[in-house]
């Protein structure tokens, strides 16, 4: 039996692509059920997980924002990376972008575009990819998931770390740093919980939406012991303005920042935490 390996230089002979792909289907095309989505902006991931056996690799190429993030964060450069959101420079990712898979169809790429690069790895921790996509990805080389699901930054971190066997310890000690720091400056403020609205801007009767509590971001936010004020609802703006509850508001229209609150990384949240908090005061 091959290994993945084996299987991705067989892919990569003559005539064996072909063979491969016709075996497992092209991620990216109709051959297999897509995701559901939503058409909403803030909607999170919703990844299948599956554990990984064979590293550490050395040729990466991440497939979501938040992989491309924890990749660099590492220290490794990666082979190519493709996400939905883009791979080029954020204000928490100061990297040019990596190349790319020339792919301009919905969804993950096809493995026909993934080909060319011969890649030890995908980081798909973070990625937006069903069942049999992922099968279809596993044919080509190891995949670099979490199997208990999309896992928080600190997990992340130490999912890819171990396969590409990077130390991640001062990248997560930089990382909690500036995640205590922001938290002991909500408590200094009064601040007891946080209500994020989703929006352009609103007046007190306005009814408003607020990112939905089981959101990655709303849960790293109440694992620095800040509660996250959420309603099924939208609701009068004025009823989210209480002693105590910080009111930070996201833009749909903010690339970065739906980018950040959307895929939170090691780099990207404590960027995004800072970044809605600035300026602002309870009520």
């Amino acid at each position: 039996m091959h290994s993945r390996r084996d299987v991705l230089r067989l892919a990569l002979g003559a005539g064996a692509g072909l063979a491969t792909l016709s075996a497992c289907g092209a991620v990216g095309e109709t051959t297999t059920g897509p995701t559901t989505t939503t058409g909403d902006p803030m909607a999170p991931p919703s990844p299948v997980r599956t554990p990984t056996d064979d590293p550490p690799v050395r040729r990466v190429m991440p497939l979501s924002s938040a992989d491309l993030d924890v990749v660099l964060a590492l220290g490794l450069e990666p082979e190519a990376a493709w996400a939905a959101d883009g791979t080029g420079p954020r204000p928490w990712r100061d990297r040019p972008s990596p190349p790319a898979p020339d792919w301009g169809g919905p969804g993950l790429p096809s493995l026909r575009s993934l080909l060319p690069f011969g890649v030890d790895a995908f980081a798909l921790a973070a990625a937006d990819v069903s069942e049999s996509q992922l099968r279809g990805f596993e044919q080509l080389a190891t995949v670099i998931v979490d199997p208990g699901g999309r896992p928080g930054w600190r997990t992340h971190l130490g999912v890819v770390a171990g396969a590409v066997d990077r130390d991640p310890d001062r990248i997560a000690a930089t990382a909690e740093g500036a995640l205590d720091s922001w938290t002991r400056g909500q408590r200094r403020l009064g601040v007891d919980a946080v209500a994020v609205v989703i929006g352009t801007g609103a007046r007190p009767d306005t009814p408003v939406a607020t990112l939905h509590d089981g959101s990655p971001f709303a849960t790293e936010i109440r694992d620095l012991g800040v509660d996250v004020i959420s309603h099924p609802e939208p609701v009068p703006y004025r009823e989210l303005r209480r002693p105590g509850v910080q009111v930070v508001r996201v833009d749909p229209r903010d690339g970065d920042l739906v980018a950040a609150v959307r895929q939170p990384s090691v780099s990207s949240l404590p960027w995004a935490l800072g970044r809605l908090v600035e300026g602002r005061r309870p009520a």
